[in-house]
C-alpha cells in the first residue's frame, strides 16, 4: 500500500473510534435513568420464627396467625409422643390501615398472657432514580399481661402482670435468596423475680432466611442477652419456610416455649445442649378487608 494511504489511516482510525464514543455518550444521556424499585418480600412472613420481621401486610389486609410449640423432645419422650400430647398455643389478629402501619392482638395459653402490637415501618430497601435506602427500617413494640394468679402470697397491682417490648427491626435483601436482619431490643418488666434482675433488659435479635426454592426457604434467629441471668438461656430457634397461595406454614425446632414476647426474649430455661428443644408452627392467613384502587 502506499505511504500516503498508510498516513491516511492512521489519521482516520482514531477519529473514528471517538465518534463511536461520542455516539455511545449520546445515546446514554437519551437513555432514561431506572425508575425507583422498592424491595419485595425481604421474609415471607411478618415474623421469621418467634422474631417480628419488616414485613406488614399490605394495606386494607388483616392477617390471623396461629403458633403451636409441643412439649419438649428429652420430656419422655415415648410417653409423650416426642412432645406431640403436651401443647401451648397462640394465636393473634392484626390489621394495616394503611401500608406502613400494623396494629394487632394475641393471646398465648403460656401463662395465660394477653398482648397488643404494633409496628410501623419508615424505610424501604429501593434501588434506581435518585436516593436509595439499603435497608428496609420498622419500629415493634408491645405490650403484655400475665393472668395467671400470684403464688408469693403478697398484695400484688395489675400493673405488676405487664412488661413491655420496644424493638428497631432493621433488614436487608442481599439477593433473591438471602436476607438478613438485625433487631435492637429492650424489654422492660414492671415485677421482676429478684431484686439482683433488672426492670430494663437488652438484647440483639438476629434472623436469616435463605431461599432454596421459590416457595420454600431455611431460617434462623437468635436473641443475644446482655443482661445474662441464672437459669435463663439464648433463645435460639431453626425453621423451614413453607408458602401455599394465601397460606404460609413456618415449621422450626427451638428452645423457647414461650411465645409472648417478654417470655421468649429473656425468660428462655430450655439449653440445646440438654435436649430442651421444641418442635413448632406458624400459621398466616391474610384477609382482604378493603380491596386496592387500581387505576
Amino acid at each position: 500500500m502506499h505511504p500516503l494511504k498508510w498516513a491516511l489511516l492512521a489519521l482516520c482510525f482514531p477519529l473514528a473510534l471517538w465518534a463511536q464514543d461520542d455516539l455511545l455518550a449520546e445515546l446514554e444521556a437519551i437513555a432514561p435513568p431506572p425508575p425507583k424499585a422498592f424491595t419485595y418480600a425481604t421474609f415471607k412472613g411478618t415474623r421469621i420464627i418467634n422474631q417480628q420481621s419488616v414485613e406488614l401486610p399490605a394495606s386494607g389486609v388483616g392477617q390471623f396467625v396461629i403458633g403451636h410449640r409441643f412439649g419438649a423432645l428429652n420430656d419422655r419422650p415415648l410417653y409423650n409422643l416426642f412432645g406431640l400430647d403436651v401443647a401451648q398455643i397462640r394465636f393473634e389478629y392484626s390489621y394495616s390501615p394503611v401500608p406502613w402501619l400494623n396494629v394487632g392482638a394475641g393471646r398465648s395459653s403460656g401463662s395465660k398472657t394477653y398482648d397488643g402490637f404494633g409496628k410501623v415501618r419508615f424505610t424501604r430497601q429501593s434501588s434506581g432514580t435518585g436516593f436509595n435506602w439499603p435497608f428496609t427500617a420498622a419500629y415493634y413494640t408491645s405490650a403484655t399481661i400475665v393472668t395467671t394468679p400470684f403464688s408469693d402470697g403478697f398484695t400484688h397491682y395489675f400493673t405488676d402482670r405487664m412488661a413491655y417490648t420496644h424493638q428497631l427491626l432493621v433488614a436487608r435483601k442481599f439477593n433473591e435468596s438471602f436476607s438478613l436482619q438485625l433487631a435492637p431490643t429492650l424489654v422492660h418488666f414492671n415485677l421482676v423475680q429478684t431484686a439482683s434482675e433488672p426492670n430494663d433488659q437488652w438484647g440483639l435479635a438476629l434472623g436469616g432466611r435463605y431461599k432454596f426454592t421459590q416457595r420454600m426457604a431455611l431460617t434462623s434467629e437468635a436473641m443475644l442477652r446482655f443482661n445474662p441471668i441464672d437459669g435463663y438461656s439464648t433463645p435460639l430457634s431453626v425453621g423451614v419456610d413453607i408458602e401455599t397461595g394465601g397460606h404460609v406454614f413456618q415449621f422450626h425446632l427451638t428452645n423457647a416455649r414461650s411465645m409472648a414476647d417478654p417470655q421468649w426474649m429473656m425468660q428462655t430455661p430450655g439449653k440445646w445442649s440438654k435436649g430442651d428443644i421444641f418442635l413448632g408452627f406458624n400459621i398466616s392467613r391474610v384477609f382482604t378487608h378493603v380491596a386496592p384502587e387500581y387505576k
